[in-house]
């Protein structure tokens, strides 16, 4: 592929750009080249993070700090309505976990600007992609469109929200910089008077009216529609600034060479469909999401785990201008409770580049490469395409270029990746480059496997330019002298020339071995890397710092300025440590908070500031002076803690389905007597069973449906029920106490029916006959599966069948009665507002509240005492749910983070359902005969580093063989010496167990 530029073209690119505003504010504005905010061209590199899936705010400012650190300058943050909004006219913006004004708080106090993404529909793999749940029942309306009962039910929420978001805009002082109207919403067909039209302008004017004046954005669904862009067929509906997303890579985790093919028509396209705003890409792949049933789960996800996607992907998108890059997910944490679609299991680890356990990795640390060049490199932000293809400037046509060039200082940037990117091969070539001195090439520059270079020219740095270099930028800083930081992979070689300087000398530290030759005028530096750091001094007091890849994913360079966007003057260089918080100097003093995982020497360069000690985390360090000036310490690790953490092996337990039990005492449950709904899905009989039709919308279900067996005409022998509770749910029925049948679930089965016979041993009575029904639930559905939220879950239909069941279906059920249960209160009832309406479902012991902190099993005469009979080692012997509960104390060290998970396993072919709770979190869903999840990360303030903890699990058997498990157990993901403080005092996140038996 060979796309050359037309001179026309190029001439269409070297006129300057005038900025757009929206006419409400000049702080943020936009051109075809980039976003300027606040007067300054920014490179936006964007972190995708959902509050909702890590419920514990305090951790908010971690991962925050995690991800600036690692070179992102923007959150980019969906606010849900479903977490907000349990029951209609009811929102919560205050109780912990809700609380959004504390997520813009701590977004600006890590230096982070925000995009806002408020939906009403947000999709993201969460229960009814972010629709308020309460609308389940049908009563949202045509969802997505015009349709005026979805526009007033939606109104409030955005009303609400967005002032909010107004509240916290550049505007007024706040970290918003951007507002995303909507989600991947295709635009199809071009006239004013369409709905989708119509309902993007209602939205549109919705924000404003609350006082969003901060560009409007929108996210095109792929390269699928051409949407919503002032610059194609623009009839209303359209943004200020059109985005597009993409999910490239089509890696597979059971096979490394499927997929890593990048686009290429990126930059076509944007040319295309918004070519007076910068190009945006809204959702960018950071990984991707594992569904019920996959094979493997996130952590055995070779393919997703390799930092070669970060390098070669995230350059590509530089290498086709893309001055807005949003990294989805950046950190994806867990889907907890009920607040799954069922398209994904409790981790929503996503393979992100920080993991759902908040630990960072080298795929992060690469992504941090790529970020920290983009974000400081100002003459990036107004280039134009010089040219690009197989072989274009480039001498062996296995390589593949971009070349781009900024019109006003000349600095060119060519990007390198392999012709064909699944290769795995080395290869090396010469390559071309246009510089201020002429054109050069340069010989020996390799490619690795999977690996991407950017080669620039003519490159500011302080008050020197690069004239050309053959190595990556990771990034520059002004000191007390210009300090230029590159890297490669070790053993491959690299050449760098400044312009109009010569007869430099020079001293290098370090293991890589570096020489100076003339080329005519020109001085040139050549090198080949080798593993570590290595420093050069030159003499007009430039340092260079040369690092090997890996040495380089431990680089920082934390900024002395709250402004996300920092100079090159506003930061410090530290080198060594897993992360660095940030860094300051006072007094002949540097400061440094972060965290470590292994004793490592931490070096510093701060400038001409004298450093006689290092404060890390607290802990005085001598610094010693390196040759070069910089500083160097000790610092501890943490490889030699211990974790101890306890067995499980002392439980309670207690039948959690006394419902089955014909004589069980159900007078105060919800009767169904419904004949009308809502829903677009017509009920298969009536009454009508839809369980949010009756209040109770997330979690399992219990139905009881009762019936006479007294005269020839109700003969009956079996019955057909149909349930549906999204994909992998399973459900299961008693009659008159003993267990007829379960449908065990399939991962592409949303809705089930089974026609299961009356045993002989069960004999019917006269009257009075109760069939108790256990529905499991897996969320609600997004859009993309028709109806979205508004397809029912629990019974759609249930008919008692005389004889063989063979013939002519009765005009009756056979029901007299059929009553519900769910969670305790409903959605409505919002009982425990910390945890939030999407925490609970409704069986026995969670409506009862045995799963929460404080409860104390022993004074329940429910409850068996612990012995090795009432484990969950032990199990059923039976179909049937049993609720198992212990408590453990922990006292880890509290200058640690020690990332903590439960495991569980069970014996080839258990076929049930297990959840687990700490306190109080139902925290993950374990269905060992659908996998794939066993292992379950439990975040600080769920758990308590020191202290007491309460752990409950259930365990639905669903065959009459029963089931067990054969490990429960706690264990540690790793350890960090930390002083960002993950023991404090959580109560405030863990309510007490209160009395709840009005709900049994």
């Amino acid at each position: 592929m060979r796309v050359q530029v037309l001179i026309a073209a190029v001439l269409g690119w070297l006129s300057c750009a005038a900025a757009t505003s929206n006419n409400l504010t000049d702080l943020v504005t936009w051109d075809k080249y980039s976003l300027t905010v606040n007067g300054t061209r920014v490179y936006i590199s964007s972190a995708e993070f959902h509050y909702q899936r890590l419920p514990v705010p305090e951790l908010w400012l971690d991962v925050f700090h995690k991800l600036r650190a690692n070179g992102f300058n923007t959150i980019s943050v969906y606010f849900f309505w479903s977490y907000h909004s349990p029951s209609k006219g009811v929102y919560d913006f205050q109780t912990p976990g809700k609380n959004i004004q504390q997520l813009f708080d701590y977004a600006k106090e890590a230096g982070l600007w925000v995009i806002a993404r408020a939906g009403p529909y947000c999709n993201a793999e969460t229960s009814g992609g972010g629709l308020a749940l309460w609308g389940s029942d049908g009563s949202l309306g045509n969802l997505r469109t015009g349709d005026e009962t979805y526009h007033q039910a939606w109104l409030p929420w955005v009303t609400k929200v967005g002032k909010i978001i107004a509240d916290n805009q550049i505007t007024k002082g706040g970290p918003v910089i951007l507002n995303q109207v909507e989600n991947e919403y295709q635009e199809t067909v071009y006239s004013p008077t369409n709905t989708a039209v119509i309902y993007m302008e209602q939205l549109e004017s919705a924000f404003r009216d609350a006082g969003v004046v901060v560009p409007l954005t929108h996210n095109e669904k792929g390269m699928r529609s051409m949407s919503w862009s002032t610059d194609y067929k623009d009839v209303g509906g359209a943004v200020d600034v059109y985005a597009l997303d993409s999910y490239p890579g089509g890696l597979s985790c059971t096979n490394v060479n499927t997929g890593f093919n990048v686009v290429r028509t990126y930059y076509q396209w944007f040319s295309n469909y918004s070519f007076t705003q910068p190009s945006f890409l809204a959702e960018f792949e950071g990984g991707w999401f594992s569904a019920w049933g996959d094979k493997t789960f996130y952590d055995d996800c070779l393919t997703e785990h390799d930092p070669s996607f970060a390098d070669v992907y995230y350059k590509n998108n530089i290498g086709q201008r893309v001055t807005l890059l949003n990294i989805y997910m950046a950190f994806g944490g867990t889907n907890w409770g009920h607040s799954a679609a069922p398209v994904v299991y409790t981790s929503y680890d996503y393979s992100a580049p920080l993991r759902e356990t908040r630990q960072q990795w080298s795929k992060l640390f690469q992504t941090k490469l790529v970020n920290m060049f983009a974000t400081s490199s100002p003459e990036l932000l107004t280039t134009y395409m010089v040219g690009n293809g197989t072989g274009f400037r480039v001498s062996d046509p296995a390589i593949f270029s971009w070349v781009l060039k900024n019109p006003t200082s000349g600095t060119t940037f060519t990007v390198l990746q392999q012709a064909k990117t699944p290769s795995t091969a080395n290869v090396s070539a010469s390559v071309t480059l246009d510089t201020s001195a002429g054109m050069v090439t340069v010989s020996d520059v390799s490619l690795y496997g999977r690996q991407s270079k950017i080669l620039v020219t003519d490159y500011t740095f302080g008050s020197h330019k690069l004239l050309y270099a053959t190595a990556d930028i990771l990034t520059n800083g002004v000191f007390d002298s210009d300090v230029l930081v590159f890297y490669l992979k070790a053993g491959q070689a690299g050449e760098l020339a400044l312009t109009d300087e010569q007869d430099l000398t020079y001293t290098a530290t370090g293991s890589s071995k570096v020489t100076s030759s003339k080329n005519g005028t020109t001085q040139v530096f050549k090198w080949t890397q080798s593993t570590g750091t290595t420093a050069v001094k030159l003499s007009n007091g430039v340092v260079l710092y040369l690092l090997e890849q890996q040495t380089a994913w431990r680089f920082w360079a934390p900024a002395t300025t709250a402004d996300p966007y920092a100079g090159a003057a506003q930061k410090l260089f530290v080198i060594g440590p897993y992360l660095v918080r940030s860094a300051s100097v006072s007094h002949q003093v540097l400061h440094i908070s972060g965290d470590s995982d292994t004793s490592t020497t931490l070096e510093a360069y701060v400038g001409s500031s004298p450093i006689e000690t290092i404060v890390w985390n607290g802990i005085r360090l001598p610094a010693a002076k390196t040759p070069y000036g910089s500083y160097t310490a000790a610092i501890p690790g943490a490889e030699s803690r211990t974790i101890s953490l306890p067995s499980l092996d002392r439980w309670y337990s207690a039948d959690s389905l006394p419902e089955a039990d014909p004589s069980y005492d159900d007078s105060r449950w919800t009767i169904c007597n419904k004949t009308t709904t809502k829903s677009p899905i017509a009920p298969l009989t009536l009454p009508v069973l839809f369980s949010s039709d009756y209040g109770y919308y997330v979690g399992a279900k219990l139905y009881r449906g009762y019936f006479d067996s007294s005269s020839s005409t109700s003969n009956f022998t079996s019955v057909n029920l149909t349930a549906s509770g999204g994909l992998a749910f399973g459900w299961s029925a008693w009659l008159n106490g003993a267990h007829i049948g379960s449908h065990p679930g399939a991962a592409s089965l949303t809705t089930t029916t089974l026609q299961l016979t009356f045993p002989p041993t069960v004999p019917l009575r006269k009257t009075g006959n109760v069939l108790t029904v256990l529905v499991d639930y897996h969320g609600h559905d997004e859009t993309s599966t028709a109806k979205g939220v508004e397809n029912p879950r629990g019974l759609l239909g249930a008919v008692l069948l005389p004889g063989d069941g063979s013939g002519t279906p009765p005009t009756s059920t056979g029901f007299t009665q059929w009553k519900i249960q769910g969670n305790a209160g409903g959605g409505a009832g919002y009982i425990d507002p910390v945890r939030g309406p999407l925490n609970e479902g409704g069986l026995h012991a969670e409506r009862l509240g045995w799963f929460l902190p404080g409860f104390d099993p022993s004074t329940s005469p429910a409850f068996s005492s612990p012995s090795e009979s009432n484990s969950p080692l032990t199990g059923l012997n039976k179909a049937g749910v049993r609720f198992y509960t212990t408590t453990f104390h922990l006292n880890i060290d509290s200058d640690l983070d020690a990332p903590l998970g439960v495991e569980l396993s069970a014996p080839a072919g258990t076929v049930a359902r297990v959840m687990i709770w700490v306190n109080g979190y139902q925290y993950g869903k374990y269905v060992p005969h659908i996998g794939p999840q066993t292992r379950f990360p439990v975040p600080p303030g769920v758990v308590n580093n020191r202290g007491s903890n309460t752990l409950a699990l259930s365990l639905w058997a669903q065959d009459d063989g029963g089931a067990r498990l054969d490990g429960v157990r706690l264990f540690s993901y790793g350890a960090y010496q930390s002083d960002f403080g993950f023991n404090r005092d959580w109560s405030g996140l863990q309510p007490q167990w209160e009395d709840r038996s009005r709900y049994a």
